[in-house]
């Protein structure tokens, strides 16, 4: 997580310094940046996934970056073993890295409309207790795939507020983690406006 958190900062220094470099060209190419929430549900078990995205703006067509999302709180969840028929619980937890493009559809001085994908790679962890003991279950790749539509509204020159509704597909051919993975998606975010600030200087 700690890891996540760091790339997400390094991506966010380097895409102002991109936006830095493009200010000749300030009518094409716009910097981009948002913390992005997700609610969803694991198995029936409601989850919250923070994320937050970096990148570049092409005139009111479309956005492309990089993001970092994972689950704020590890969930607890109760499953038969199918070979023992006994009753287990699992401590799932989970983390991904993205690559992320917005269709803008509408825009106007404070409303966006737009329609985003974004492509994961990342990792989850199932554990669970053996005579007081954490073990790991499964620690395998996770690939994610993200659609949904959403809304954006600028609240002031520098900070907007938006929210959406999708699905999250898992591409693993697992049925075990397609069945946990697999779900939709609401989202909540806040939304800033950095080339608000780099104006003023």
């Amino acid at each position: 997580m700690k890891k996540l958190l760091y790339l997400t900062f390094v991506l966010f220094t380097l895409s102002i310094l991109n936006c830095v470099a493009q200010e000749n060209d300030e009518k094409k190419y716009k910097f981009a940046f948002q913390f992005d929430n997700r609610f969803s549900s694991i198995r029936g078990n409601d989850i919250t996934i923070f994320g937050a995205k970096a990148g570049i703006q092409y005139k009111n067509l479309f956005r492309i970056g990089l993001g970092g999302s994972f689950i704020i709180s590890p969930l607890d969840i109760t499953y038969i073993n199918k070979k023992t028929g006994a009753v287990n619980e699992n401590r799932i937890s989970f983390w991904y890295g993205s690559v992320f493009n917005d269709w803008i559809l509408y825009k106007n001085k404070n409303w966006e409309c737009f329609v985003t994908e974004q492509i994961g790679f990342g990792k989850p962890n199932f554990s669970r207790e053996v005579n007081n003991e954490i073990v790991s279950d499964i620690d395998i790749p996770l690939y994610v795939n993200e659609i949904s539509g959403q809304v954006n509204y600028k609240i002031l020159s520098w900070i907007g507020v938006g929210a959406g509704i999708g699905y999250r597909n898992i591409w693993n051919k697992q049925a075990a983690l397609k069945n946990t993975f697999d779900a939709p998606i609401y989202i909540g975010k806040i939304i800033i406006y950095p080339e608000t600030f780099l104006k003023k200087k």
